[in-house]
Parts: structure tokens; C-alpha cells; sequence
């Protein structure tokens, strides 16, 4: 964990400039007005993901302003996703008054006029995406900032920050955490486009979900309660999404489904380990439940039965000591 600053170490006289002067150091040039200032008491912790980084907030009742002078002499880099914790704000943007509830995505671009406020003690995880590397028109931002929740991911986005959040001392520290600043960019461009319009997403929403579908799959493949159902419940979406989004990538998740455990199951039959494991074990091992069903479908996949095609590895691998083994 990386903690930028503390209240609990300073002096009560100190607290005030020092509060918002990390408040400013950790966004971009606004004006701060803290609710009351004798008895001002925050923590501020940032972690960093790459490009990305997600900055918590846990303080007593403060004002943000942003204003055009401010936006001139200190362009914001970042857009900002926002979710409180058992607090409520209020944020004015875009000629919008709205308030955000815990549990609730709050979009703030830096590079416009707001208003935020934070009433008592409250605390907000933010997720800080660099606005360039986003690459979405100023329209499609500001449209989608009203329209968060209309997006397939917006649940996506809630895991990934709480995920990013709670076990930000591990995942920041990782070799992965590269990649994830990567993905957490991909999740805040396609959150906003399908927020705009789900037709202008649908391009991103296939490129960023089908990796993730796919390893998803990858891993649950031995775990028979696999279904269409949910894997789409795992990542936020709607069967029907999915089917869409599998249907434009031109393939057949039931089918590739099946393929996956197949060769799977192929690559375990083949082994010389697991020559005494039952094929039937073998079969559920994979995640299929039906016997018949998977003879048959290996059958048709590769010509011979999973019998046969055990036997002829096994032959293979017992080849005469000094014999190089048949590759036929």
C-alpha cells in the first residue's frame, strides 16, 4: 500500500493547508473547501497500475471546484471513474446535477468545468485513466457520462476498481500490474462507448471481452455447471450479449466449448501418466457429464474413438528401447 498522506501525524494547525494541498497534488489544479476545518481529518493512498492508477480518498466533508481559468493553465490528463463507499456525493458536470450512491460509477472528465461535493465522513475509490490513451470525441465522453449504467460493463467496471482497491498491495506490486493498467484503460473505453451508443461499442466490445470469455472459459473447462448463462453472469452481460458477441466474432461458444474440453481430453489420454485413469474419469475430468456423448463427439472430431486413440499412444510411447517411436 502506498499512503501520499495523513492527517493523524500533523498538527490541528497544519491540517487544513496540508489536506488541500494533497488534494490538489493528487488531481489537478481546483478549488478546495473543506466543510469544516476544525476538525478536518483525511487519508489519501494511490497505487499504480501502469498508465493507470487508482487513488482512495477517506476524508470529513470537502467542495472540489473546477473552473475554465483552472482547466487553461493545468489541462487534466486523466478522466476519472469514481465509486463511494457507504457515502453519497453530489456532482455537477455538463449542466447535470446528479448524485452519486455507494456502489455507483461516477464519471468525472478533468478537462470540464465541475462542482463536487462530499458531505461528513466519506471516503470514494477512483479509478484514473489517461483521457489520450482512452481515445474517445469529448461528445461521446460527455454523452456517456449521463448514461453510465445503460452500459453492459458498468457491473465489469464496479469489480475491476473494488478488485484494483482491495487487493491493491498484491496486484500493484505483480508483474501483471502493467497489464492491468492495459485492461483497465480497454474497460473505461468500451464502458463509455456502449454508455453512448451500443452500435458505436460494438467494435471495442468484441475485441476487449472475447479474450477475457475465452481464458474464462480456459479455466473453468473441467467444472460441468459451464454454460453460456454463466459465463455471462461472470463478466457482467447478457446471454443474449454474448451469443452477439460470439456471433460476430463468427464462432459457436457451445461449440468451441466442446472443442476446448475435447482437446483437452485428448492431450490427457495421451499422456503415459494417465494410462490406468479410466477414459470415463478422463471424460469428466474434462467436464463431460455423458459418456456416450463425449465418445461420440470425439469420434467425429478426430476419426477414432478415445479407446483407440489411448491405445496407439500407448504403443507409441512403449516403443523398444533404442527404437525412435513410429510417427505414423
Amino acid at each position: 500500500m502506498v499512503m501520499v498522506f495523513s492527517t493523524a501525524e500533523l498538527n490541528p494547525t497544519e491540517r487544513v493547508e496540508a489536506t488541500c494541498a494533497a488534494m490538489q497534488e493528487q488531481s489537478v489544479p481546483s478549488t478546495v473547501r473543506l466543510a469544516d476545518e476544525a476538525a478536518v481529518s483525511s487519508r489519501m493512498d494511490v497505487w499504480t497500475y501502469g498508465a493507470a492508477s487508482i487513488f482512495r480518498a477517506e476524508m470529513t466533508g470537502f467542495r472540489l471546484i473546477r473552473t475554465p481559468r483552472q482547466i487553461s493553465s493545468g489541462p487534466g490528463e486523466m478522466l476519472a471513474i469514481a465509486v463511494h463507499e457507504k457515502c453519497v456525493g453530489m456532482q455537477e458536470q455538463f449542466g447535470t446535477q446528479r448524485y452519486a450512491h455507494p456502489d455507483e460509477l461516477m464519471l468525472m472528465d478533468l478537462n470540464s468545468t465541475y462542482d463536487y461535493q462530499l458531505a461528513g465522513m466519506g471516503a470514494s475509490r477512483c479509478l484514473h485513466v489517461p483521457v489520450e490513451a482512452v481515445g474517445l470525441p469529448h461528445e461521446v465522453i460527455r454523452t456517456a457520462a449521463e448514461r453510465l449504467p445503460a452500459s453492459p460493463l458498468y457491473r465489469m467496471v464496479l469489480n475491476h476498481i473494488d478488485a484494483l482497491t482491495v487487493h491493491a498491495e498484491t496486484l500493484s506490486t505483480g508483474h501483471a500490474a502493467h497489464a492491468l493498467g492495459e485492461t483497465s484503460i480497454d474497460l473505461v473505453r468500451t464502458l463509455l462507448a456502449s454508455a453512448y451508443d451500443i452500435d458505436y461499442a460494438r467494435g471495442s466490445m468484441t475485441e476487449m471481452l472475447l479474450p477475457r470469455i475465452r481464458a474464462y472459459v480456459r479455466r473453468h473447462l473441467t467444472d460441468p455447471a459451464l454454460s453460456p448463462a454463466a459465463i455471462a453472469s461472470a463478466h457482467g452481460i447478457s446471454q443474449r450479449r454474448l451469443f452477439k458477441l460470439c456471433a460476430a466474432a463468427d464462432f459457436s461458444l457451445e461449440q468451441w466449448i466442446i472443442a476446448e474440453r475435447l482437446d483437452r481430453a485428448r492431450d490427457e489420454l495421451a499422456r503415459p501418466d494417465m494410462r490406468e485413469i479410466p477414459v470415463a474419469v478422463i471424460a469428466r475430468r474434462c467436464g463431460f457429464v455423458n459418456d456416450s456423448h463425449f465418445s461420440r463427439r470425439f469420434r467425429q472430431l478426430y476419426g477414432l474413438s478415445p479407446r483407440t486413440w489411448r491405445q496407439m499412444n500407448v504403443r507409441t510411447h512403449t516403443a523398444p528401447s533404442g527404437r525412435r517411436p513410429d510417427p505414423g
